[in-house]
């Protein structure tokens, strides 16, 4: 199952208990992201999704409005996605 989020540079999403954040855009569908955990930092394009846990992928998930990253998840339906306010229980 594929999950799409807008996200600005500093925010942060979960995939598990993993936390990830959008470090910075590159461009209109590529951008970076990083692994809290091990601090790698993954470069995010539409050409190819890029495996960051087992069988859990990021590609860029399109066009997004300017200063945002559109980031497309791919991931086992058992697998819960969440923003990082909702995983931390901050609300919106």
């Amino acid at each position: 199952m594929t999950l799409a989020l807008s996200l600005r540079p500093g925010q942060d999403f979960y995939v598990g208990d993993e936390q990830f954040v959008i470090e910075s855009l590159k461009g209109r569908h590529t951008f970076e992201v990083r692994a809290v955990t091990t601090g790698k930092v993954h470069l995010i394009t539409e050409e190819r999704a890029i495996e960051v846990l087992a069988d859990v992928f990021l590609s860029s998930g399109g066009q997004a409005k300017a200063g945002l990253a559109r980031i497309a998840i791919e991931a086992p339906p058992e697998v819960l996605i969440l923003r990082g306010n909702r995983y931390r229980g901050e609300g919106s």
